[in-house]
């Protein structure tokens, strides 16, 4: 155990973290992490962000950023108060009882809130190095905790906590923080094989079912390809995008989907790459990938239902989302595809494993005295 006196650095945008200290504490798994990402994030979330960092002696040990969100932050598959509540509406652990004893609405009740550990689906945590203490830990989430206070947050949370980050669990759980399953992160361990191999980890059944859906895809004229990102793809990439939206009942403009991809690439630069499914001179679906310390992270995607539709369903998603891209990532070495949270059973059949998320909230201020009775 270190006996290192530690001190606390906090910083009002990414920009101003010094970068070294910061990359030092990520993994790969953690490209929402990255300072690339929270300045996008600073410029698209609509909300304001802050960041510590927290030194042991001379060097920094881990570092957390946060988020303030109210009523009018538009993530809301991310922001605690509708993650309760889709999480109660699918049965998750615990969600349902947090519901119940709630006063009010979770927007009436629980905003704003300070959302803690990145502002991204999957895999908040309180990034840092191996051997970091679980004082240390708790020196990074009471930090939080005055932060809320100060700009008057109804809650804390950390939304997507990985079931396997037992420090940050048990310091939560430690300092009251109520907690319920949030969803399960998809990743795919990308075999160094390629397809061949991806296809032998597959049962007969589901082998023969890809093979088929591979056929009509060729069958009916789609070609594949993956390039960088460019600005000119944005409008039709937006309409595709905003099909996929509209499907799910979510509301999302063709005008957004720029708007963050512009960020991406000013960003990401060639780190951003599109898989486009091209058919009779038109693009019919699209994911754009980013790339991270040799794994690639699935992001938009978008697809012309109406093209599929009059070719009886064509399976253009695993196309586009699974099958091409990995073929493309064993072929350039890419070691494992992350695609998030949401679609599990899909995933899953697929190829991919998943890992429970939990999301710890704290009730401060007038919520916090109804939780203590």
């Amino acid at each position: 155990m270190s006996t290192e006196r530690s001190t606390l650095h906090t910083y009002a945008h990414a920009a101003d973290i010094p970068e070294d200290a910061w990359t030092g504490l990520l993994r790969p798994q953690d490209l929402y992490l990255d300072e690339r990402w929270l300045r996008v994030a600073e410029r698209t979330a609509g909300c304001p962000m802050r960041y510590a960092l927290l030194h042991r002696g001379g060097t920094v040990v881990a570092g957390l950023a946060t988020a303030l969100a109210d009523k009018t932050a538009s993530w809301v598959l991310a922001r605690p108060d509708t993650l309760l509540e889709f999480s109660a509406q699918d049965g998750r652990p615990g969600a349902g009882d947090i519901l119940r004893e709630l006063p009010g609405s979770p927007a009436d009740t629980m905003l704003p809130t300070l959302v803690c550990g990145g502002r991204h689906m999957g895999r908040s945590r309180v990034a840092a190095r191996g051997g970091v203490t679980h004082t240390e830990v708790a020196a990074l989430v009471g930090w939080a905790e005055e932060l809320a206070a100060e700009q008057g947050a109804a809650s804390v949370a950390y939304p997507f906590v990985e079931e396997s980050d037992t420090v940050l669990r048990q310091v939560l759980s430690e300092r009251g923080y109520l907690s319920h399953e949030s969803g399960r992160y998809s990743t795919l361990a990308v075999p160094p094989g390629g397809f061949d191999d991806y296809l032998r980890r597959m049962t007969a059944h589901r082998r023969n079912r890809v093979l088929s859906e591979r056929r009509r895809i060729g069958e009916a004229g789609v070609r594949m390809r993956i390039e960088p990102l460019r600005a000119e793809l944005f409008p039709r990439l937006g309409e595709l995008e905003h099909q996929l939206m509209r499907k799910y009942g979510v509301a999302w403009s063709p005008e957004q989907t720029a708007e963050v991809l512009g960020e991406m690439l000013v960003e990401f630069g060639e780190g951003i790459r599109v898989v486009q499914a091209e058919a009779d001179g038109e693009l019919r679906g699209f994911a754009t990938i980013l790339q991270f310390r040799g794994h690639w992270y699935a992001r938009q995607s978008g697809f012309d239902y109406a093209y599929q539709d009059q070719l009886g369903k064509l399976p253009l998603y695993f196309e586009t989302v699974y099958y091409f891209p990995v073929e493309e990532a064993a072929r350039l070495g890419v070691s494992t595809i992350h695609y998030g949270l949401g679609s599990e059973s899909a995933k899953l059949s697929r190829g991919c494993t998943a890992e429970p998320q939990h999301s710890y909230l704290l009730p401060v201020g007038p919520l916090g005295k109804t939780f203590r009775g």
